[in-house]
């Protein structure tokens, strides 16, 4: 989520984990688990999108095409 605030306070510990996902991210070193997640994260998103769509005339309101 983007923070409203411009310049705020990151831990160390922010940083770190922040680290650790972008690693995960570029090598995709996923666990199963973690694989399972993005997967049903995906076919969710894909199903919004589609009920968005087909409520706007098969329009993104947001990109207005």
């Amino acid at each position: 989520m983007i923070r409203t605030i411009p310049n705020p306070r990151v831990s160390v510990d922010d940083v770190k984990r922040f680290r650790e996902v972008m690693r995960k991210c570029v090598t995709r070193d996923f666990t199963d688990e973690e694989k399972d997640k993005i997967e049903s994260r995906k076919i969710e998103m894909k199903r919004v999108d589609q009920i968005v769509r087909r409520n706007n005339g098969g329009k993104n309101p947001i990109l207005g095409y």
